[in-house]
């Protein structure tokens, strides 16, 4: 019996075959029309249109462009076929997963059909904008610009959007809701005139019940949307829908009919020489996946190699941060089984000499690169932004020769580049060869010019090349979904790593448990130190037995493991007392081994003038008397409209929603200058209505060594309209376009050489958790824009006792050769020794049942716990 490979193999030579000796090119003959009978009844135009079209289908991408740019020309003066064509080329760049250009066509196709009025291409073109956010895993993004189009068109059903939102919803993990989408889009098919509608329902109804485990029902649906792409010849859906297959018969663990979906896939890319780094990547991936399911696990780690070689690739391309950020959101599993197998499988199935080639190649044993292929997917958008903000060091870095073959370089794949696909053959080999050539560069620059190197071009460090000192052990975490795995990395030792037996569900409840006994202040009596001390044998029982105490820990998180303070972990325990882990060990953090390397390698020390800049009690409302005082002293503030119409404050005040004053934090920034020699009203402290972002902005903050915030802290969500982690800074009395709160994006824009940051506020430390990237925040931020570290808070914080803790910090921080890290645990000890008055005003809680007059134990983590140091420790 013949088989589908087999037959499209046959199809193909046949095919193409008679093209050429018909005269006609592949694209004329595939297309069912000859253009001398068209003239008649098409224009030119439309003839371009439809060749460039069927170009795209058979993958020729710079014959789609020409005919597309012809095209473009004719249709100069009409704004609606002007539209079509951008977006036509948004999707071409979308298939090759080119995000960033194609989501330019898509802004360009959309501008254009808002100029003319022309409503279907407005909504095309918003649909191809969100499936760029969709494509690289960002769905609430993409959910957000349908729910927008919906939203202004409330009676309108059209089916591309509803196909799209449905779509958004089950890669979201919403799948009840989506299939009720599909269900209803499908009982109306027959209507569709378009077939790439139809396909497109039949492909994401087929996911859907895939997610759902409905195996069978997913490959019916899969096979009609595979039928209708070989009808329309669409050879990169046809790739698309058998990998879909291949996959649904892998989970009902039929190996051989998966096997021979991927592979036909790859063998069709293969005969019409395509290159769809995304479809192969998947193919190699699933052809892992039930290798290691069959316990081959040699051949599995060959695929899975090959998959992540792609994801790079692909990854490589993108030029948007936006979009590098989460574009390793769902590709991410292809690491993790290579971790899996390379950490759990008795190194005598992997003696392979494949795999031990591979080994070689990258100068790496298995353990070290199961440690490469983890930190691959950590902080890999910052490790980059963090290097692009050092490339003002590199000058005289290497030598003249070397720096002008790299412009060179660069500038010959920048010109080729910048001219887009329709390249001659000469360009391409040019291309070709520069890129080659620049891959040789970066090899030489690795090998002799390391520090140079790993910020021009930052890539995860290995473990032989973390810039440790004696002093120091670095742990770090890899949470996958069965498994959780540390390495043990020091100075001069050979790397180890340990296999945690706690599956990444189990551990995530396990942590939010224990971080409820935490956090939570109303329920400070139900706080049980052996939860903590369960948690720590689990995480470090094996670990710390293994390391010197008194070196300093350095811990790289992963997953849940973010929001964990590890110091308020228990050591010990008996029947009065409890240590921590933060009282027995020096304890630090950092987002990636990758990132420290990175900091560490350019780590300035320029001199500043300026010892502490700090920033407290700013005035929240109206109504405050502070803002009444000035206002009555100051005629252009008297003047100001207190709810500008225009600015985020005003929708926040409309919302009616308030914050409380902050008191304290007068006390505490001011005994925190007095260390530093600070008299009352200096210049460097801003407090009531000068704690202002003009004020803050106005301050040369590249100046200071450190810089405090004691003020309120939020999320995105915390309140309405906020959609970023920001800090609270003083309200009233702003003039547009100021708002009153520091937004993470206006952080990364300053400019700073502090030592260290404090934000002495709620949640700090907390952000948004993006899988291959980590928790994006305030505290990365602050790094980006300069500082060496920051200390950050992973909850709501008590506002009298988090006051006494950072004048503490600041008093040991004064010693001399005293750390940061140090100073930090000092304080924490000495708070957690003390009883505080509580007050019935707080910088994010309240303690229940407790009034002004009611002495409260600082002994329980709540209080000391939530500070953590990221960053460099000295």
């Amino acid at each position: 019996m013949v088989t589908v490979r087999q037959w499209l193999v046959v199809f193909l030579s046949v095919f193409i075959s008679g093209c050429a000796g018909a005269g006609l090119s592949k694209s004329e003959s595939m297309s069912h029309y000859n253009p001398l009978t068209l003239i008649a009844t098409k224009s030119k135009g439309d003839i371009l249109i439809q060749e460039g079209l069927d170009y795209s289908r058979e993958g020729f991408f710079e014959k789609f462009m020409a005919s597309m740019r012809e095209a473009l020309i004719f249709y100069s003066a009409d704004g609606e076929k002007t539209s079509d064509i951008y977006g036509y080329i948004g999707n071409a760049y979308l298939e090759k997963n080119e995000y960033d250009k194609a989501l330019n066509y898509f802004n360009q196709s959309l501008s254009v059909a808002k100029i003319n009025g022309y409503n279907h291409g407005i909504v095309l073109a918003t649909v191809g904008i969100a499936n760029c956010y969709k494509k690289i895993g960002d769905t609430d993004k993409a959910i957000e610009i349908l729910a927008a189009i919906l939203k202004k068109n409330p009676n309108s059903d059209h089916p591309l959007v509803v196909l799209n939102m449905g779509e958004n919803l089950a890669q979201k993990g919403d799948l009840s809701q989506a299939l009720e989408i599909f269900n209803k889009l499908l009982s109306g098919i027959n209507s569709y005139n378009d077939d790439k509608l139809k396909q497109s329902v039949y492909s994401s109804l087929g996911t859907t019940l895939f997610g759902l485990s409905r195996y069978e029902e997913a490959i019916a649906n899969y096979q009609h949307a595979l039928d209708l792409a070989r009808k329309s010849f669409n050879t990169s859906d046809v790739v698309d829908l058998l990998n879909n297959i291949g996959f649904c018969l892998v989970s009902l663990k039929k190996y051989d009919d998966a096997t021979m979906a991927f592979k036909e896939g790859l063998g069709l890319l293969a005969v019409m020489d395509l290159y769809y780094p995304e479809k192969q990547m998947y193919a190699n991936y699933g052809l892992g996946l039930l290798n290691e399911e069959q316990n081959r696990n040699t051949q599995a780690l060959l695929y899975y190699n090959t998959a992540i070689r792609f994801i790079e690739d692909l990854r490589g391309k993108l030029r948007s941060t936006e979009f590098r950020s989460f574009f390793l959101a769902n590709k991410i599993a292809a690491y993790e089984h290579a971790i899996d197998i390379l950490l759990t499988v008795g190194g005598q199935t992997l003696d392979d000499g494949r795999l031990n080639e591979m080994f070689h190649k990258a100068g790496l044993s298995p353990v070290e690169l199961a440690f490469f292929y983890a930190e691959s997917t950590k902080a890999r958008s910052f490790l980059e932004l963090l290097s692009k903000t050092k490339t003002g060091t590199l000058a005289d870095r290497i030598s003249k020769e070397l720096a002008e073959q790299e412009k060179k370089l660069l500038n010959t794949i920048a010109s080729i580049h910048a001219a887009g696909g329709d390249q001659l053959k000469s360009q391409k080999e040019l291309l070709k060869k520069s890129k080659r050539e620049l891959d040789e560069l970066i090899v030489k620059l690795r090998k002799d010019y390391p520090d140079y190197a790993s910020i021009r071009y930052p890539e995860p460090v290995t473990a032989g090349n973390i810039p440790l000192r004696s002093n120091e052990v670095l742990l770090a975490y890899k949470v996958n979904p069965g498994k959780t795995y540390l390495w043990i990395i020091e100075k001069g030792k050979k790397t180890s790593a340990i296999e945690i037996a706690v599956s990444r569900e189990e551990l995530i409840r396990r942590v939010m448990e224990f971080r409820g006994f935490l956090e939570n202040p109303d329920s400070l009596e139900a706080y049980d130190p052996e939860k903590g001390q369960t948690l720590g044998r689990l995480l470090l029982g094996e670990a710390l037995s293994r390391i010197d105490p008194a070196k300093n820990i350095i811990i790289t998180p992963d997953g849940v493991l973010n929001i964990l303070p590890f110091e308020a972990l228990t050591a010990s325990k008996t029947s009065n007392t409890v240590q921590y882990l933060g009282e027995k060990f020096y304890i630090s953090y950092y987002p990636s081994a990758s990132v420290m390397a990175t900091m560490r390698r350019f780590k300035e020390s320029p001199k500043l003038s300026n010892p502490l800049f700090a920033l407290g009690d700013p005035v929240y409302t109206d109504s405050d008397s502070r803002y009444s005082l000035k206002k009555s002293e100051n005629i252009a503030l008297a003047a100001a409209d207190k709810t500008p119409g225009l600015n985020l404050r005003s929708a926040v005040i409309k919302s009616g929603f308030s914050l409380p004053r902050l008191p304290e934090t007068r006390d505490e920034v001011l005994r925190i200058g007095e260390l530093f020699g600070y008299k009352t009203n200096d210049p460097n402290i801003k407090l009531d209505m000068d704690a202002t972002k003009s004020e803050l902005l106005k301050s040369n903050l590249g100046n200071y060594r450190f810089i405090h915030f004691a003020t309120h802290g939020i999320l995105s969500g915390d309140i309405p309209y906020i959609l970023e982690p920001a800090i609270v800074l003083t309200q009233p009395g702003n003039r547009n376009p100021e708002d009153g709160f520091l937004e993470m994006s206006e952080i990364l824009e300053l400019k700073l050489n502090a030592d260290t940051v404090v934000l002495s506020a709620c949640k700090t430390a907390l952000g948004k958790e993006i899988a291959g990237e980590g928790v994006v925040g305030l505290s990365r931020a602050f790094m980006l824009a300069g500082s060496k570290s920051v200390i950050v808070s992973l909850w709501s914080v008590e506002s009298n006792s988090t006051a006494v803790l950072m004048k503490s910090f600041y008093s040991h921080l004064m010693k001399p050769g005293r750390s940061k890290e140090e100073a930090l645990r000092l304080a924490k000890q000495e708070l957690k020794n003390q009883s505080l008055i509580s007050d019935d005003v707080s910088r994010g809680v309240k303690i229940v049942g407790r009034d002004k007059k009611t002495q409260t134990s600082t002994a329980h983590p709540f209080f000391w716990a939530p500070f953590i140091l990221i960053g460099e420790w000295e």
